[in-house]
């Protein structure tokens, strides 16, 4: 578990293998001298006891940085693979090796999928859409390089988009139109996550306009139960604005269902521009976070990391852009 991930030492791992330190530190470089049975009796005991070995101390021993772990939060959302193709277009042709793993929407499997990763012996990780505090993230990354992206996480290299500009362009946009009952979907509050719900409450209100947040998750079919609530109370908004693409979705389907015209009797705008988003049949207005662009900058920045080892921590900020669709318009 994280938990023990700085407790846990190669001695503890030698003393429970009942083997030498010396013969651990050649099992976890992958070296010569350790033959198969020895090896994975070395890497049960690490397993068990919780070890993760330092890949940068296993890189200074002489061991070339080859592969890389992704973490994505959930390939349901199409946004995620996205990333990952960028990821994939700089990293393949520089010859490395990545090995994926994939975790749940409600962060219930971040630790096993870094474990995963951990276990695999990768040089370096990337992860998108990490949900588990930065407490203990940093644990992890006290062990190995990490490329945060979309979350800004102290102490690490970061590649993210200007989430409270890009929430604050929508805002915009609905204003323009003419819409002052303004509502916003939000994803469920989690550390390194609220810069869209700040840049909507601060947006509002420099427009001299009351706020109306409402709490949702990131399933699209829970989004439309909670939306289809919001549209029918006495104070239904002429537009809504969700933390993410999928969300949004879920807010059409509530509209539709209700015989509501999107752009027409009700306005909708999503965040992040992903495929079903693009559909003739979707038409959603949204904030295009660069998926794909934030990929390839994670990857570059992975690779100037593992280059460089001692390099300060970077920060790689794009800028979003509006994309108008047809689920937006003039309040009727």
């Amino acid at each position: 578990m994280a938990k023990n991930i700085k407790n846990v030492t190669m001695l503890d791992v030698a003393n429970e293998a009942q083997v030498s330190r010396a013969l651990v530190s050649l099992a976890y470089r992958n070296a010569y001298g350790v033959n198969a049975d020895t090896r994975d009796k070395i890497f049960a005991a690490g397993k068990k006891l919780g070890y993760h070995p330092n890949r940068v101390a296993a890189q200074l021993a002489g061991k070339s940085p080859n592969t890389i772990g992704i973490y994505l939060q959930d390939l349901r959302n199409d946004w995620f693979a996205e990333v990952y193709e960028g990821i994939r277009e700089v990293l393949e042709p520089a010859g490395k090796h990545l090995v994926l793993t994939v975790g749940a929407i409600d962060g219930s499997r971040d630790a096993e999928a870094l474990d995963s990763l951990f276990e695999s012996r990768v040089d370096l990780v990337i992860v998108a859409g990490l949900m588990m505090p930065e407490k203990q993230f940093l644990k992890y990354a006290k062990q190995l390089p990490v490329v945060s992206v979309a979350r800004i996480v102290p102490g690490v290299d970061n590649v993210y988009s200007d989430n409270q500009l890009g929430a604050a362009t929508a805002v915009d946009h609905l204003v323009e139109l003419g819409h002052r009952n303004i509502a916003f979907v939000a994803n469920p509050i989690t550390e390194g996550y609220g810069d869209r719900r700040e840049g909507y409450l601060t947006r509002m209100r420099h427009h001299g306009l009351e706020p109306t947040v409402i709490e949702a998750t990131y399933s699209r079919s829970a989004t439309e139960k909670i939306v289809g609530e919001l549209l029918d109370s006495a104070n239904a908004p002429s537009a809504i604005f969700a933390h993410n693409d999928q969300a949004a979705l879920g807010a059409l389907d509530a509209a539709v269902v209700r015989g509501l015209r999107p752009g027409s009797d009700i306005s909708i705008i999503g965040y992040d521009n992903n495929s079903l988003s693009r559909t003739p049949l979707a038409s959603l207005t949204t904030i295009d976070s660069h998926g794909k662009e934030l990929g390839r900058l994670a990857a570059k920045a992975a690779l100037s990391r593992l280059e460089n080892p001692n390099q300060p921590a970077v920060k790689n900020l794009i800028d979003p852009t509006l994309v108008i669709r047809k689920s937006t318009g003039r309040p009727a």
